[in-house]
């Protein structure tokens, strides 16, 4: 293909603002002692299981976020340990997604430390894209005293490559003009989307770069990836026209669910209800990173003759937790082993959404909300379930961190 690959008629200014080190940073400010110093953030004073955050100084000793604990400690044993403030974090983001909203109505929140901007039209009020992005860096510095890393491009890809390539306090513009020669030798795994199966599959057919990516013959990307194809040439061509889409643009599902459809049909009862507890936290993993609620939960099950049946049953108090949500549907499934047949799928639901701010009373133990949103950090920066019960160690991939629920 030809440098026209790259190139595409659509012309944005996307920022991408990423917090540099948000909880351990805040941490850091809140007490002066520990500035300069490594410092380490977990879930509480008494459940040290997942790394949530890591200064710069403890990064050096290669701490990171989403790290066993226990590593971490041999790492940096020197390092100041403290627990998470999730309710002080939940203030600090929206103070500063308030800072942005006065350059841009059209905000995209990702996580709670990172953002997307629609600048396009709007950036030359404020002297163009780079004294933008100056300005907006300025006033969270001022008025919260922390940096952040911004990220300039033509689209929401580009703009998170480029935040990742400045941090931390920095800023970085790619434009599209520089996409091809960028693009040549970048590796596949630099691009946002693209996890280790599917970088793994790709080298596997001796695609190794974006840009090889981006010249690859999409029959052939379709053929290996299915529909994917189409958007993995996209992405190495350095093309995104996804939509930096506000809170208040987004429709309000009418139910969330997740299913799996087992190995061999079963009807082993400790292996269903490990099933139902992934897909129950999954469930709730998506509940709160859209701010809903269950009032019902629901469990399908498909047999091995193909016969599908639901139940559902409505729950007393509005949830988006993990374990509340799995009690009910494990009460389902006993029901419904009553029927002797082998089962080949296992899902469950949540619907009768509601919007709104859930009491820390309705929960069996408050704790698990405040671990809950420190997990779903991880999980919304390093993947869904990254982070997940210590009850679901051997679910996947068996390097995933756990917590305790």
């Amino acid at each position: 293909m030809t440098k026209d690959t790259f190139m595409d008629t659509t012309d944005r200014t996307i920022f991408l603002l990423d917090m540099d080190a948000f909880f351990a940073s805040i941490e850091q400010r809140e007490d002066p002692n520990l500035m300069g110093k490594p410092v380490i953030v977990v879930g509480s004073a008494s459940q040290r299981s997942v790394v949530c955050a890591a200064s710069y100084e403890a990064r050096g000793f290669g701490v990171h976020s989403a790290m066993p604990y226990v590593q971490a400690a041999r790492l940096c044993p020197q390092a100041k340990v403290v627990a998470a403030h999730p309710g002080l974090y939940r203030s600090v983001s929206r103070n500063i997604f308030s800072i942005c909203e006065n350059f841009t109505d059209m905000l995209e929140i990702s996580s709670i430390d990172e953002c997307y901007m629609d600048m396009t039209g709007t950036a030359e009020r404020f002297g163009g894209a780079v004294r933008a992005a100056v300005m907006i860096k300025e006033r969270i510095r001022s008025a919260e005293g922390l940096s952040c890393t911004i990220g300039i491009g033509p689209g929401k890809l580009v703009a998170k490559l480029a935040a990742g390539i400045k941090k931390p306090d920095g800023l970085y513009q790619i434009k599209r003009q520089d996409i091809p020669k960028l693009f040549s030798t970048l590796p596949i795994s630099k691009l946002h989307g693209i996890g280790a199966k599917t970088a793994a599959k790709l080298k596997s057919m001796g695609i190794t770069t974006a840009g090889s990516l981006g010249r690859a013959d999409r029959r052939v990307l379709a053929r290996v990836f299915g529909t994917m194809g189409d958007a993995l040439a996209d992405m190495g061509a350095g093309r995104d026209d996804s939509p930096v889409i506000p809170y208040y643009m987004r429709p309000r599902p009418k139910s969330l669910s997740h299913e799996h459809t087992l190995e061999k049909d079963t009807r082993d009862p400790g292996l269903l209800r490990h099933t139902l507890r992934y897909l129950s936290e999954q469930v709730a993993y998506r509940l709160r990173n859209q701010g809903l609620y269950a009032k019902n939960v629901g469990i399908t099950l498909r047999f091995r003759d193909l016969e599908r049946i639901t139940r559902s049953r409505t729950i007393g108090n509005a949830t988006d937790d993990g374990l509340a949500i799995y009690k009910t549907a494990q009460e389902l499934l006993e029901i419904a082993m009553k029927d002797p047949r082998p089962i080949r799928l296992i899902g469950v639901s949540a619907g009768s959404l509601e919007e709104g701010i859930m009491q820390y009373g309705l929960f069996d133990n408050p704790k698990r909300k405040t671990l809950s949103e420190v997990v779903d950090g991880l999980n919304s920066r390093f993947g869904s379930m990254s982070v997940k019960p210590a009850s679901l160690l051997n679910t996947e991939e068996n390097d995933h961190i756990t917590f305790k629920g």
